[in-house]
């Protein structure tokens, strides 16, 4: 599949060296001050319409659905996409992955993606602030989810209920403030769960609830300033969570009582008083592959929690 066909898709192409009011053949030309759109309807349109089309146009829609029957994947990242039209992916019933990285799409209107049987759905790096609840068919077997990289505030739980088969779940660098009990219910067979950079100061201790395929955690640089004693039980393959670069000062007594091989601690304001015992003997007695350090007394400043003594955290021997 060449690139042209990419990006009639895309409906956002610009050419340049062409006469700026000049119009392909079969296709109506809209122009204004800013904009100049390009549509070409014609179902019988053989190849690109390239010969006529405006150096400064803006929009380019063309339906050419019937040449595209077995296309599987598409990638579109960079095209300065600013919306996405209900009927986008209409007679592309072989297509498994869609890639709108980088774009300029604010929100998500219903039905936009429920013409194409996806696998893989990537809109990272967008603008996205709205997500419409019948973006996706209540039958997606959509495995992969990447929302990353945009504006979203809520987790967006009623526009995920029909997602059963996702796996891989990212909504990094976003502006989520929390978590809502039962978040990831609907997704029984999800993996891995990519909420770093967000601004989640506090979980839940069900924010994880019935979560048990869980692997893998993101939730570095995140706010967190608590965790609660249990909120990671019973996710039982659990072999890594990120909990670097946030605000942890010590961990309730209980916190890493689990299975998992791999916890990440580092830049945490960890303070070395009692309170750090939980930590300093999980960090002692089994391997965590990670070295926090002290941040406070100013006397153990720097210094890696695993190498302190029961004295100088202030326990008795």
């Amino acid at each position: 599949m060449n690139s042209w066909l990419m990006h009639a898709l895309a409906m956002t192409v610009v050419f340049c060296c062409r006469d700026a009011l000049s119009c392909p053949m079969r296709c109506t030309c809209h122009f204004s001050a800013k904009t100049t759109e390009v549509v070409c309807p014609d179902a019988d349109l053989s190849s690109f319409p390239g010969d006529g089309l405006p150096g400064n146009t803006t929009s380019l829609t063309i339906h050419w659905q019937h040449c595209l029957s077995v296309l599987t994947e598409l990638h579109l990242p960079g095209n300065k996409l600013s919306s996405s039209p209900a009927d986008l992916l209409k007679g592309l019933h072989y297509l498994h992955t869609i890639d709108l990285t980088d774009n300029e799409l604010q929100e998500i209107p219903a039905y936009v993606f429920h013409h194409a049987p996806l696998l893989n759905l990537v809109l990272k790096d967008n603008r996205i602030s709205s997500i419409h609840p019948d973006w996706l068919p209540n039958n997606s077997n959509i495995t992969w989810l990447d929302l990353s990289g945009n504006h979203l505030m809520k987790f967006p739980m009623a526009q995920l209920q029909s997602l059963s088969h996702l796996k891989v779940l990212h909504l990094s660098q976003n502006k989520l403030k929390e978590l809502p009990v039962g978040c990831l219910v609907a997704h029984p067979a999800q993996e891995r769960f990519n909420v770093d950079q967000n601004k989640i100061q506090s979980l839940d201790v069900k924010s994880f609830c019935c979560s048990g395929n869980l692997t893998h955690i993101f939730l570095q640089k995140t706010r967190l300033d608590s965790l609660p004693p249990t909120v990671f039980q019973g996710l039982k393959r659990l072999d890594y969570v990120d909990l670097s670069d946030n605000r942890l000062q010590f961990l309730p007594t209980g916190t890493l009582d689990i299975n998992t091989s791999w916890v990440e601690l580092i830049f945490n304001p960890w303070h070395c008083y009692a309170k750090i015992e939980y930590l300093w003997r999980k960090l002692t007695m089994e391997s965590l592959q990670s070295e926090p350090k002290c941040t406070a007394p100013e006397n153990l400043k720097d210094r890696v929690i695993a190498t302190l003594t029961r004295k100088e955290m202030g326990l008795p021997d």
